[in-house]
């Protein structure tokens, strides 16, 4: 057998003893220096903080939308002859600001994973792309007085919670579970069967599901009245061409009807379902409100998106124009109190709460 000697650091075979120094020799493996141990701080995983996420969402959220600007680029040069008049139509706009929108919700999707409250880190994302769009097209000679430069932040912040969420949802951290004491007359497992089946019975809070549609409807109708109130009482800070008018009073209905959505999906526990009725009870009530005003004479937003979706619009009571109608609004209801419910839960369940013990009770 091959064995070494520390000392004089060379193997020798059929021996117990070194020739040279008569050292006792050893297995190659005894003579490995050994191991230092792993100290806590070397052992514990490593965890981002919340300014390193803002930073890495941020610099993927730029430059995703540095690299889909590139391509949109490339495929106008290559089938429009004039780009540049591309560009600042209202076709143009939309582009831009959607193709900012999937570069933040990239962007909050790797900055809100592995975390509970992903929704956070993904506004803060959001946000923080959003001034630096603004910043990018003012000094890039955009006008200061329009006002879609101002609401697309908004938006964008909207869109980053939702990439926040869905970060959450998919790339969740390790659950926590916290489990009560059992009680003396039954078994724990009968116990968690009772709380199972109580959390699956939440009741439908219609009072909250009729003001968030209310709130919607309003929200939409009113959003051109809104732009123009702005725009009249800014003393002439804001100002909108007529091409790009339509487009900001669709952005503010958005973002009211997403709002009115969100209102009535939050602190349920069952969001979607809130956001589901209300977005029904809204669809339903804005097609009535518009056959009302009839197809010369309707709203705004409304006018715009059906004028996007390609929807003929001879009739009102077209079944493709009401279906277009209602089912956008319902789509908007269903994400709004998704949102909603995910973002603002309740704190303890009703099953669970106490009621506050007075006196001697």
């Amino acid at each position: 057998m091959l064995l070494f000697c520390p000392a004089c650091q060379a193997p020798f075979p059929n021996a117990s003893r070194c020739p040279r120094c008569g050292g006792l020799l050893l297995m190659p493996h005894e003579v490995a220096p050994d191991k230092k141990p792993r100290t806590a701080a070397e052992a514990a995983p490593v965890r981002p903080t919340l300014v390193g996420r803002v930073l890495v969402g941020t610099a993927l959220g730029i430059g995703g939308y540095l690299a889909l600007r590139r391509l949109v680029i490339g495929a106008v040069l290559a089938v429009d002859s004039d780009p540049n008049q591309w560009w600042i139509s209202s076709t143009g706009l939309i582009a831009d600001q959607s193709l900012q929108g999937m570069a933040v919700v990239f962007g909050a999707l790797i900055a809100g994973a592995g975390q509970l409250k992903g929704s956070t880190t993904g506004g803060i994302v959001a946000a923080a792309c959003g001034l630096l769009f603004l910043g990018y097209d003012l000094a890039g000679g955009a006008d200061p007085k329009n006002l879609s430069l101002y609401l697309q932040p908004a938006v964008l912040v909207a869109l980053g919670l939702l990439g926040g969420l869905l970060a959450a949802m998919v790339w969740s951290p390790p659950p926590q579970f916290i489990l009560g004491l059992p009680g003396a007359g039954k078994l724990s497992s009968l116990q968690l069967n009772e709380v199972a089946d109580a959390v699956r019975k939440r009741p439908t809070s219609w009072p909250r599901v009729l003001i968030g549609a209310t709130v919607m409807v309003v929200g939409i109708t009113v959003a051109d009245d809104l732009r123009m109130n702005v725009q009249r009482y800014s003393g002439g800070l804001f100002h909108s061409s007529p091409r790009d008018a339509h487009f900001i009073t669709w952005q503010l209905a958005l973002l009211l009807g997403l709002g009115g959505a969100m209102l009535a999906g939050a602190d349920t526990g069952v969001g979607t379902r809130h956001g589901l009725y209300a977005g029904v009870i809204a669809g339903l009530g804005l097609y009535g409100l518009s056959a009302q005003r009839g197809i010369e004479h309707l709203f705004p937003p409304v006018k715009f998106w059906l004028t996007k979706l390609s929807v003929p619009m001879e009739s009102i009571n077209a079944p493709e124009t009401a279906a277009a109608i209602i089912a956008s609004v319902v789509l908007l209801g269903i994400g709004g109190g998704w949102m909603g419910g995910a973002l603002w839960q309740p704190i303890v369940p009703e099953h669970m709460r106490r009621t506050r013990r007075h006196g001697l009770d």
